[in-house]
């Protein structure tokens, strides 16, 4: 399921024109952040609600996946950096907050574009990680295999194909993707000597405003969002045929997705 994530930074920005005087401009012109935060993120686990809610607050960064590959090249244009640290410290300064705050989301893939020792390098022992995980993997890879399956990732976009059929091999594999991709992140972390905090999708979904209060005291910064959901926030867009799904998942693979559970190294962190 691995696509060409594992492409290097400096062959996404290839031939990329950027202007040196705007550069400096922009960034000697703009200080660094006051706080700075990471959340390490695996797909269907609720992080592009988790940034728009973040976002909406306007205290808390806009934490986009700013080092996604698909994205990378669109954001070094708009820095006018094409060498890894240069586009860090940019970001870094040019996406805060008015209150001094950056944040953003990745995942270790992400992270191996640029090298490990860039991306710690500009994030140092300041930054606060976290976690985000979904304990229900089933679920988030029935989620994931629909979305690729129809193209409809977001309850924002526009409705699409209609929900796929059953394909119990590609959820498994989707599964072990995400398992994969879980670890992956947690290693790094680990790797680096990092402390991080710890965000499932099943409490962010039943306590946003306490999701937001939670990020922002680890920052150290007073941020509230509303007790209703915005007009055009996301929504979970999972619906029967994903819990139908979900129920002859389990009954029919049982084995395969205990073997993926055991692997699981979240489920040690919290």
């Amino acid at each position: 399921m691995k696509n060409e994530e594992t492409q290097r930074f400096g062959a996404l920005v290839e031939g990329l024109e950027v202007c040196e005087a705007d550069y400096f401009a922009n960034t000697a012109g703009t200080a660094p952040p006051v706080r700075a935060y990471v959340i390490f993120f695996s797909a269907r686990s609720g992080s592009t609600w988790l940034t728009s809610v973040l976002s909406a607050t306007e205290r808390l960064g806009f934490p986009d996946e700013y080092l996604n590959p698909a994205f990378i090249r669109e954001v070094a244009e708009f820095l006018n950096a094409t060498e890894p640290g240069r586009f860090l410290e940019a970001l870094r300064r040019r996406r805060q907050t008015e209150n001094g705050v950056f944040g953003m989301e990745t995942r270790a893939v992400d992270v191996g574009l640029f090298g490990e020792a860039a991306f710690f390098a500009a994030f140092g022992p300041e930054t606060v990680f976290f976690y985000l995980w979904r304990e229900n993997i089933v679920a988030q890879a029935i989620s994931l295999y629909r979305a690729v399956a129809t193209g409809r990732y977001h309850s924002t976009d526009e409705a699409g194909a209609a929900a796929p059929d059953y394909d119990d091999e590609a959820i498994l594999e989707w599964m072990a993707h995400l398992a994969e991709q879980e670890n992956d992140n947690l290693r790094m972390l680990r790797r680096h000597g990092r402390a991080f905090e710890v965000l499932r999708y099943e409490t962010m979904v039943r306590d946003r405003e306490g999701t937001v209060a939670g990020i922002g005291r680890a920052l150290g910064v007073s941020a509230e969002i509303g007790a209703r959901p915005e007009p055009g926030e996301m929504r979970k867009i999972g619906d029967e045929w994903n819990a139908a799904a979900e129920r002859r998942l389990r009954a029919e693979r049982g084995a395969e997705i205990a073997r993926i559970e055991a692997g699981r190294l979240a489920r040690l962190a919290g």
